[in-house]
């Protein structure tokens, strides 16, 4: 029988079980939901996905259903607006399960960024050092705020997720996220001042969760609130979400702003939808639409001078693969997929429990603007004016 533990959690075959749980293994705070529900529409007629293939990569296709199976879905939602055109759930997940997003995580930090630079509290030319002086003589030391949002200061980091020597490990252990060993820091904030060495910052892109908790860091600062304080009031209460979302924290209450988010389906889909519709909701600016536009036409580096990336490039903790679609999405470790398509107004949230942390990359890609491709042809007046509410 799988059990799960500190020590297995993050571990196939105990992620199955896992990452939809994660409220039992490690420490939280909650960010809580408003009390304006955004209502999703179940449409009485909807698209017949059982003839739908989908591409898998060198020529071969499989039916949705087999897809989902193959990528260990545990969970999925397609929207056309407010419309659910397609959702279903596996693997005990329901649709009250909170599934850890991972480093979907890091876009929710790239969106607050943007509400605190309208609100006139965050610099993005400023020193990172600006905000947190107690970084001079980190790797952090002489980055700027837009160089943490963009992935283009460049720490000493190592992110190989398998090994347990890596920088990445270390800063899982720091944040209670896995058992500490006797070298490792106490906390996420004692972790990130004790990284040293870095390249030229601003001259390469290097994807690194510890820039993120830097960042979220950095945002504390600017915006006078904790974190989890900051998301609750600036988006998560204003997305109309069903439930609360969680964050895990480290013995001091500091989030793990990298990969700690869980939150339910719907509740990510309706965090899409916030972005996709402008960033407005019932009549008010929750995201500056001016952050989103600049966030969907990309980054200045590609990111695909790293083998192991996607093809795209990186912009305010979100990723742009370059398609015809103006498509833009956030990704996490284990197959935790937002994707956004503004030229259809789909949007596709997608939680999975895969065996490896970076698994399918470019197939998974491929298939999602499949999936979405199909639900926009599909679309029409006709049916997205007949639904009903939950």
């Amino acid at each position: 029988m799988t059990t799960i533990s500190l020590e297995t959690w993050l571990q196939p075959p105990h992620n199955r079980l896992s990452l939809h749980q994660v409220d039992r293994l490690v420490p939280h705070t909650a960010i809580a939901s408003g009390q304006a529900r955004r209502g999703l529409i179940r449409p009485h007629t909807q698209p017949n996905w059982s003839d739908h293939l989908v591409p898998l990569g060198c020529g071969r296709e499989a039916p949705l259903r087999e897809f989902l199976e193959l990528t260990n879905t545990d969970a999925i939602c397609v929207l056309h607006g407010d419309n659910v055109l397609y959702e279903d759930y596996f693997n005990g997940n329901k649709p009250e399960s909170r599934h850890i997003a991972m480093s979907v995580s890091k876009s929710f930090c790239g969106m607050l960024a943007g509400v605190l630079v309208a609100e006139g509290r965050l610099d993005l030319s400023a020193e990172t050092t600006a905000y947190l002086p107690e970084l001079a003589g980190s790797s952090y030391g002489g980055s700027t705020v837009s160089q943490l949002l963009d992935m283009t200061a460049t720490p000493d980091f190592d992110m190989t997720y398998t090994n347990p020597d890596s920088e990445v490990q270390a800063g899982d252990r720091s944040a209670g996220w896995r058992p500490r060993r006797d070298d490792d820091h106490e906390g996420t904030r004692a972790f990130l001042k004790s990284l040293r060495g870095s390249s030229d910052h601003g001259s390469v892109f290097q994807y690194c969760s510890a820039t993120t908790d830097v960042l979220a860091w950095v945002l504390e600062r600017a915006g006078a609130a904790p974190y989890a304080r900051l998301l609750e009031d600036r988006i998560w209460k204003q997305i109309g979400a069903e439930d609360d979302a969680l964050i895990t924290v480290d013995e001091f209450g500091t989030p793990y702003a990298c990969a700690g988010m869980s939150m339910r389906l719907d509740d990510l889909a309706r965090f899409g939808r916030l972005i996709l519709d402008g960033g407005r909701r019932n009549g008010r600016q929750i995201i500056p639409e001016e952050w989103i536009r600049s966030t969907a036409l990309g980054g200045t580096f590609d990111t695909t001078e790293d083998d192991e990336l996607i093809p795209g490039s990186y912009k305010n903790q979100w990723w742009v693969p370059g398609d015809s679609n103006g498509s833009f999405y956030a990704v996490g470790i284990f197959g935790q997929y937002l994707w956004l398509d503004p030229s259809t107004d789909i949007t596709i949230a997608k939680f999975s429990s895969e065996p490896t942390p970076l698994a399918h990359g470019i197939e998974h890609l491929n298939a999602l603007h499949s999936i979405a491709s199909r639900a926009a042809a599909w679309t029409g007046p006709s049916h997205q004016a007949e639904g009903r509410h939950r």
